[in-house]
């Protein structure tokens, strides 16, 4: 309590000691292991490979794929991958390396956030428990768009409460840049959330005669949103016949009401992914805190003599978690981590649920900090294991027993027989590999025989015995590890 009432003394005093530890549970948590598993197809792949062929490209803010145009997402992740290969090299460390900055400025956002919206002690444990949860692990540990979408989620709130509690321009104007970093992240879908949540929280705030900022800062901000996350699209758009067309009819309509891109798991996902992931992606807490009941009717009491942050909080959060996850639940378009930026609120609402636990007494502070010792080496404990486990989709892996294969006699041409690209294996070999579909694979074999010109293909270990049976001409397959062969034709068999 005494913590607490000095913050409400001196709010503008900053917490250090609470910073650091969030900081540096974040850090942790994401760096540790960070580049010793491959990349793994087909996501890490693809967003990697991208980001080498645009890198080349020298034309930053056009994404390409296999030397087309990539339109799919907005260009910010490609370029923070960049940025990490310019310095670390085009290894899975220099892919991932824009994860660990992403994953330590959302953890300590939410922490801002809690800090601002309660006190002290609810931001501390917000942003441990975000720090440690289990499923923000896995979004620091994936080179997607989905970690850095996060980010700019829990910044921008942390910034919305700041602007709205402390009444600070600069807060007010900073909500809007990162609104507009996470449409030029990943598009519409990354604004679900602050687009839920704040109108809420603004509309207590007032109802109850608060929040009113200045005419000239709104149409700033709204200017400030319209340059950084929409100038791109518009300009896109103006530059490239039919973009705005593919984007509103293929990448929105398409692929999350029409299931275009045959991405729709049915409801049973829900059950089995989203709901779990909901539940226990945070690691104990929430269970613990449905258990106990009593912190979460506090939280969400309404109380007339609590602070108006915290009345406008109740409401923000709920609807914050509540209706994304529905949208997301009945979108044709379904993936475990598209529900990541909703644990911005809700390890906020968990952060003062634990906080009341603590002020009553009925969590003593050290079971809390074993917990949270726990989740860390468990998580550290699970991305060291991955690094030693040999997968198929593992294009590190295969990069690393392919290139030498390759050399020894020097096959200039090389193909994929697989459902899709290989695109990791392209990004760690610098170079474009056409991918032949398996019912193509007999008369592109074929083709290169009556063309005179040798070939080597890499084929599946589970899919060779199906094919060798159509394959027109002797060949020779070799071992490529666990999981791969390379079958080379030459051009005289």
């Amino acid at each position: 309590m005494e913590r607490t009432e000095t913050f409400r003394r001196n709010p503008d005093r900053f917490d250090w000691r609470g910073f650091g530890r969030v900081a540096a549970l974040a850090f942790v948590v994401a760096a540790s292991f960070q580049g010793s598993r491959g990349l793994y197809e087909s996501t890490e792949g693809r967003y990697a490979e991208c980001a080498r062929e645009t890198l080349a490209s020298g034309d930053w803010d056009d994404p390409i794929l296999n030397g087309r145009p990539h339109w799919t997402k907005p260009p910010l992740t490609y370029m923070a991958i960049m940025a990490g290969t310019r310095v670390l090299g085009n290894n899975p460390w220099g892919v991932r390396a824009y994860l660990v900055v992403a994953m330590v400025l959302a953890a300590t956002g939410t922490w801002w956030a809690g800090r601002v919206i309660w006190g002290p002690g609810a931001g501390r444990w917000a942003g441990v428990v975000f720090a440690t949860s289990p499923v923000m692990a896995g979004a620091a540990h994936v080179a997607s768009a989905d970690m850095l979408t996060v980010q700019w989620v829990a910044l921008a709130t942390a910034a919305f409460w700041h602007g709205a509690v402390r009444r600070s321009t600069w807060a007010w104007l900073a909500t809007w840049v990162f609104l507009g970093l996470a449409l030029l992240t990943k598009g519409p879908p990354a604004l679900l959330v602050p687009m839920v949540s704040m109108p809420v929280a603004w509309g207590v705030m007032r109802r109850d005669g608060a929040g009113k900022i200045d005419r000239w800062v709104a149409w700033a901000g709204l200017a400030l949103f319209l340059l950084v996350g929409v100038a791109w699209f518009a300009c896109e758009a103006w530059l490239t016949p039919g973009l705005l067309s593919y984007w509103i009819g293929d990448e929105l309509i398409g692929r999350n009401i029409l299931d275009k891109f045959d991405r729709d798991r049915g409801f049973a996902f829900v059950l089995t992914d989203y709901l779990p992931t909901m539940l226990l992606g945070a690691g104990p807490w929430l269970p613990l805190i449905l258990w106990r009941g009593r912190p979460v009717r506090e939280v969400w009491r309404p109380d007339p003599r609590a602070p108006l942050s915290a009345r406008a909080a109740r409401a923000s959060l709920a609807a914050g978690v509540a209706i994304p996850f529905a949208v997301f639940a009945l979108s044709k378009s379904k993936m475990p981590l598209y529900v990541a930026p909703l644990f911005v609120p809700l390890c906020l609402g968990l952060g003062r649920a634990i906080d009341v636990l603590v002020e009553q007494g009925r969590l003593r502070r050290h079971t809390a900090g074993i917990w949270v010792g726990g989740l860390l080496a468990l998580i550290v404990a699970v991305k060291g294991g991955l690094a030693h486990v040999d997968r198929p989709k593992d294009m590190t892996r295969l990069a690393a027993v392919l290139e030498p294969a390759l050399a020894r006699d020097g096959t200039p041409e090389l193909y994929t027989v697989s459902r899709m690209p290989r695109n990791g294996l392209e990004f760690h070999l610098n170079r474009l590999i056409e991918n032949v579909p398996a019912q193509s694979f007999p008369a592109h074999v074929a083709g290169r025989v009556a063309a005179g010109r040798s070939a080597a293909y890499l084929v599946g270990k589970a899919d060779w015995a199906r094919l060798a049976t159509n394959v027109p001409v002797p060949v020779r397959p070799e071992e490529l590890g666990r999981h791969w062969l390379l079958i080379r034709v030459p051009a005289d068999p």
